[in-house]
């Protein structure tokens, strides 16, 4: 699995104007040469024809980087700082809790599913998710895992939350079930190579 983190341009890429603070905007996500390519227009310049042949389109706010900074510190949650740290480890099981904790975060409302491809969409899976905070893309690829890495990693995610000084909130809220598939259902990728536990650090 590869997860990719992609922020929104400041620029309107038609026009070329500035974008400001909570300005809407229109996004787009298309493949070029294998990659995944994000392109955000202002709302004058947004027409139809831009979501043509996309893999995905959406509308969302433009968050400017030097408001976002001024934030308090409890706007960026153990759970989010927990996902964007472990998204950085090319390690097998900490990707499969990263994997969990998108999905937790998406449960929450925090982050938003963008669009998750099928087979249909090509030789890859895509599962592209969009954080409410700072309008950043987050791209997952392949996102298959066995039942045993993802049993492994739902205790290693609540385990890291509640090493969390300030998570026990959040850590309560997340006590919830996670979905993880049927220990019978087959596994779409590779078979684990790496059973240890995650670090909560990356």
């Amino acid at each position: 699995m590869e997860i990719r983190i992609g922020k929104s341009a400041k620029t309107c890429e038609t026009c070329n104007r500035e974008f400001v603070h909570e300005e809407k905007l229109h996004s787009v996500a298309r493949f070029a040469e294998g990659a995944l390519i994000r392109e955000d227009f202002c709302a004058a310049c947004w027409i139809p024809d831009h979501a043509k042949a996309a893999f995905s389109a959406w509308a969302t706010k433009f968050t400017d980087p030097r408001v976002a900074e001024q934030q308090p510190p409890e706007v960026y949650s153990p759970l989010r700082k927990l996902f964007y740290d472990l998204s950085l480890s090319e390690d097998r099981s900490s990707q499969a809790t990263a994997y969990l904790a998108a999905q937790m975060l998406r449960r929450m409302k925090a982050f938003r599913l963008v669009k998750e491809s099928d087979e249909s969409d090509g030789e890859v899976r895509v599962t592209l998710f969009a954080d409410r905070i700072g309008n950043r893309l987050i791209e997952v690829r392949d996102p298959s895992f066995t039942f045993a890495e993802l049993d492994g990693a739902r205790l290693a995610l609540f385990k890291c939350l509640r090493e969390t000084d300030e998570g026990g909130a959040e850590s309560a809220a997340t006590e919830t079930p996670v979905a993880v598939p049927s220990e019978n259902s087959e596994p779409v990728g590779e078979e684990a190579t790496n059973t240890g536990e995650p670090s909560c650090q990356a």
